[in-house]
């Protein structure tokens, strides 16, 4: 993971971009599948929104597999998004926006979560703890995430900053009270209680990723026997620049039940000089542009289509974060190995 991977919509650079990353093609004519590998434990199919978090969704499908193989979750009990996000911190610089939801990459979360070692980890449950509260604020289904459009998430960040400005002195937040908080957005009584304890913890918070953890995780949930207990986690990585050799660690980690979590170039559609177009069909076609978007995934398979006369292709299947449409559209997951690895190299 060499940069800072996004969400569908987000975009670097608007430079012509030809490649798409994801091409399926399916066994045609005398086409057969000859050989198949997937991992088997395989973790839930989530839907990160429209905001940039794919980086997360890709983090927490690895710890999900390791809990499913720990014995400790299954397809009915999973690990919250919203806990890993929230013991993990992310510096970007710029306090009026939330790096969280708009962006990061794959090395700043498991850094965050084993600092380089092996560790015994712990999380709420998606049960406990769903990402739909976040997909509730999210008013927008394409595009860049602005914090701004989202006015319940953007209070929240605010209200962190200010709490932590009034509490420099001596720890103490005076006038975090109902009326406080009511002056940044219409708080439902939980919500209001929830904003209140997290400020009462402000001197012991680092970043808003933890006030919002505070925030949006119920008490409950936060109770040790209602966590999901991950023994031995420990998070390797690596960056291979030849095709060959990818293809053999991959099968490597396949043959051993291991997903890889992958950041590459996803390309991305926009309508050139004319930024406030989000439609495409309302673009001229001549404008119609493609550019990279970096993108985070899990791969979680490989297999071999050969046709009669032995000439044979290479697939990997691909664990998304765009819910399960994705698998529709594109033949269950499984897509082209060149393309793929292009857009990774």
């Amino acid at each position: 993971d060499r940069s800072p991977s996004r969400g569908l919509g987000d975009v670097y650079k608007r430079q012509e971009y030809n490649h798409a990353a994801y091409q399926q093609l399916p066994p045609m004519g005398s086409e057969r599948v000859t050989s198949q590998l997937e991992v088997k434990s395989k973790p839930i199919i989530r839907d990160q929104d429209g905001f940039g978090s794919c980086y997360l969704f890709a983090t927490t499908s690895l710890l999900d597999q390791a809990c499913i193989k720990s014995g400790a979750c299954d397809e009915d009990k999973q690990i919250s998004v919203l806990d890993v996000l929230g013991k993990t911190q992310l510096q970007n610089g710029n306090s009026k926006e939330f790096l969280g939801l708009n962006g990061g990459n794959i090395p700043q979360v498991t850094r965050s979560l084993t600092n380089g070692k092996k560790v015994d980890l712990s999380f709420s449950t998606e049960e406990c703890a769903p990402y739909q509260q976040i997909e509730n604020y999210n008013g927008q289904a394409n595009g860049d995430f602005d914090i701004e459009e989202h006015p319940q998430l953007k209070a929240m960040n605010d209200i962190y900053y200010q709490v932590k400005k009034e509490t420099e002195s001596d720890g103490f937040c005076r006038p975090c009270n109902e009326e406080f908080f009511k002056k940044y957005y219409p708080f439902s009584t939980d919500m209001i209680e929830n904003l209140s304890r997290a400020a009462t913890k402000i001197a012991s918070i680092n970043a808003f990723e933890e006030f919002l953890n505070e925030v949006l995780i119920p008490k409950k949930c936060r109770d040790e026997k209602e966590k999901v207990k991950i023994p031995g986690v420990k998070f390797h990585q690596e960056h291979i620049s030849d095709k060959d050799k990818f293809r053999k660690k991959m099968i490597e980690l396949f043959e051993n039940d291991q997903s890889a979590a992958i950041s590459s170039c996803t390309w991305q559609r926009y309508c050139e000089g004319e930024d406030d177009i989000s439609d495409m069909s309302m673009c001229p076609q001549e404008k119609r542009k493609r550019s990279c978007g970096a993108h985070a995934y899990l791969l979680s398979g490989f297999r071999t289509i050969c046709d009669s006369n032995g000439k044979c292709r290479n697939q990997y299947k691909v664990h998304n974060s765009w819910g399960t449409h994705f698998n529709v559209f594109n033949d269950n997951g499984w897509v082209e190995e060149g393309p793929l690895f292009d857009a990774y190299k």
